[in-house]
């Protein structure tokens, strides 16, 4: 393999390597971010929860009310019931009694839905709290994990920045601002090995004298995708 080959190959490998750990440092504060928009997602999940349970409650008292309103009712009714004058009027009482009881059974089983609806949504609280904790402690993790990465592929991250400018030598100089230029547009792409006879980017397929002139180490840029080509088998 000629020098300049395995150079634009090694200068490959360094764009890989260094695109990694600059994903790796940008891939930890997303995770994050994640994590925290997930946890506030749950809290207010939970805050809404928590109204709808009291809304609930609210109307089950409402209920809870309007039956001991009636039996208050009913009371005063029998009451006076018992000094009707009239058997128009004690029919009346009697009538009364009987819609207020009637009633009152309605709102009795009306009443005890609600409190079975209010403690299945108590206990669909207790699984959100479950839940909202489950994500506290995944937002702990990740920022404790991303904590102790950091340093390292910053680390590493600043030994390929020296090392890539040391492959970049092989770049003739004449190329370089055309080379800074694709990097700029490419990325760690910017370089690409040939695949048989075409490029490995865009696949299309090179000119017999293109890939003579990529296996023979010569400086070639592929005129479909604009990478800097190089063999992994010279000649």
């Amino acid at each position: 393999m000629s020098s300049a080959t395995g150079g634009l190959k090694e200068l490959h490998q360094l764009h890989l390597d260094l695109d990694a750990c600059h994903k790796q440092l940008d891939n930890g504060p997303r995770r994050i971010a994640a994590h925290e928009k997930r946890l506030t997602a749950r809290q207010a999940e939970i805050n809404d929860q928590k109204a709808h349970i009291t809304d609930l409650q609210k109307a089950a008292d409402q209920k809870n009310l309007q039956f001991r309103t009636n039996e208050q009712s009913v009371g005063d009714i029998k009451a006076k019931l018992n000094q009707a004058r009239t058997n128009v009027e004690f029919d009346i009482f009697k009538s009364q009694i009987a819609a207020k009881e009637k009633e009152n059974e309605g709102l009795e089983d009306e009443y005890l839905t609600m409190l079975e609806k209010v403690d299945a949504e108590k206990a669909r609280l207790e699984e959100m709290n479950g839940e909202l904790k489950e994500a506290e402690a995944a937002l702990q993790k990740t920022k404790a994990e991303f904590s102790a990465l950091e340093p390292q592929v910053k680390t590493q991250a600043a030994g390929l920045e020296v090392e890539l400018r040391e492959a970049e030598k092989c770049i003739p100089t004449k190329m370089m601002e055309m080379y800074r230029r694709l990097v700029e547009a490419h990325g760690p792409s910017t370089l690409a090995p040939l695949d048989a006879n075409a490029c490995s980017e865009c696949f299309v397929e090179l000119s017999p004298q293109n890939i003579v002139e990529v296996r023979t180490a010569k400086f070639v840029i592929c005129k479909s995708c604009g990478r800097i080509l190089y063999s992994a088998d010279p000649e």
